[in-house]
């Protein structure tokens, strides 16, 4: 079995959760003042207001954010005023849908709000802009075709989400996904060199998440699985599959993760296990999945149960009718040493594949290892008629070998002959030896025949 690749995302691309944001998520009520922070919007500031809300119900967002633009040029750069209005215009710009533009007002927002003590915005609206500037990185660094430039976007990300954290002592599930996710991502951006330390904070990340949930989105499981894979900490991998699927027994999704992952560490018996499982669940049914519980079983020695599985499976179409099939089905018959049992097994397949010379000649094989000549003898004939053989030349010497051994050196001499004709036969310089003792043979016995 192949075991399951993990380069494929594991995870639906980040995007921030801003839809829903109306004018209420980072609304300010114009006018109102706060008790703790002796900060008011200018008259001046006031008075442009209303014109930018006639615009922006209008749904004239471009015109509304002009009208932010114009005030923001005649307001001084660290003021109340400057950092209310670059609020409203992140606000504007949500509404708009043009996430990315948001970036750098929400950035000069917090930056001046941070700067004053105590800050312009309560830590509410602040919280909530650090989360939103957080995912708008982590959402633009996801889409950049600059590897370099993402690193960048992640790594502001990070800070954003730190400050977030120190704003936040309970965090939520959601907080801690939006986290994780951006720490695993950060990690992999070069699939062929993931930083390990990242994945490791991901992982850290994702456990805390775990326990603020009651019942944890799947996605905390599948970051956890892909850290846990990165890391090698393939005990761990396992026991998370398990997991998961004592949890959802129907779901076809982790069978083939688990059984990769337990042959991906030796534990072959377990992989057949777990296919066993998903069989009877109705997963895991294909042909492939099938043979390769069969390789499994074979890999480990038990012969018998690999037979059985052959025997149902080539009945019931489980397994693929194809002669490699057949053949293995054969040769578990003979590591159990049951030789009568792998020829009728053969000869079966001969019946299904009337035009195959290989299975003659395997019949022909184990009938000489029974010390059955003349057996051997007509199913090795067979096999040269027929034809479509892996090896030619050794079909054709093996039958030279047993027709000499019983002493019928014409078809004996013939057989080598074509051994010769073959390429494998005309470099073997045994080829050349055993037609000169088979014409040495012959010719003996016709001096004395002559002599009688």
């Amino acid at each position: 079995m192949t075991r399951p690749a993990l380069s494929q995302p594991l995870f639906p691309r980040l995007r921030p959760v801003l839809a829903l944001l109306g004018a209420a998520a980072l609304a300010v009520t114009l006018g109102a003042q706060q008790p703790a922070r002796d900060y008011s919007l200018t008259d001046a500031t006031q008075e442009a207001l209303p014109k930018f809300k006639t615009a922006a119900d209008a749904k004239n967002y471009d015109a509304a954010l002009a009208i932010l633009d114009a005030q923001l040029a005649k307001v001084p750069l660290d003021s109340y005023d400057a950092a209310t209005l670059y609020q409203i215009k992140v606000q504007t710009l949500f509404q708009k849908g043009d996430f990315s533009k948001a970036i750098e007002p929400m950035e000069q927002a917090l930056a001046l709000s941070e700067a004053k003590t105590p800050t312009y915005f309560e830590e509410r609206v602040t919280r909530e802009l650090f989360n939103f500037l957080t995912q708008l990185y982590v959402q633009d660094a996801v889409q950049s075709k600059n590897p370099a430039l993402a690193a960048k976007l992640f790594e502001k990300a990070d800070r954003n989400m730190q400050k977030w954290l120190k704003l936040t002592p309970q965090s939520t599930a959601d907080g801690q996904l939006l986290y994780s996710q951006l720490l695993y991502t950060w990690a992999v951006l070069d699939p062929n060199k993931p930083d390990l330390k990242l994945i490791q904070r991901a992982l850290d990340e994702t456990e805390r998440g775990l326990h603020l949930a009651i019942r944890p989105k799947d996605t905390f499981y599948v970051l956890k699985l892909a850290a846990l894979q990165q890391l090698n900490r393939m005990t761990e991998t396992a026991e998370m599959f398990e997991l998961l699927i004592k949890q959802k027994p129907e779901s076809p999704t982790y069978y083939p993760q688990l059984a990769g992952t337990y042959l991906g560490t030796g534990q072959d018996l377990r992989a057949a296990m777990t296919i066993e499982r998903a069989q009877a669940h109705g997963h895991m049914n294909t042909p492939q999945y099938h043979y390769n519980l069969v390789g499994i079983y074979f890999n480990l020695g038990q012969f018998e149960k690999a037979a059985d599985l052959l025997e149902s499976g080539l009945k019931s179409g489980k397994i693929e009718n194809e002669l490699k099939n057949w053949e293995l089905y054969a040769l578990c018959y003979q590591q159990l040493e049951r030789p009568l049992k792998s020829i009728e097994v053969l000869k079966a397949a001969a019946k299904v594949f009337p035009k195959s010379g290989q299975l003659e000649f395997n019949i022909g094989q184990a009938y000489h290892g029974l010390d059955k000549s003349e057996d051997a003898l007509v199913h090795l004939q067979a096999a040269v008629d027929k034809g479509g053989l892996s090896k030619p030349h050794q079909a054709h010497m093996f039958l030279a070998y047993v027709a000499y051994e019983l002493k019928k050196f014409d078809q004996a001499l013939d057989a080598a002959k074509k051994a010769l004709e073959t390429p494998e036969g005309a470099k073997d310089p045994q080829t050349k030896s055993m037609i000169k003792a088979i014409e040495e043979t012959i010719k003996e016995r016709a001096e004395k025949k002559a002599k009688l």
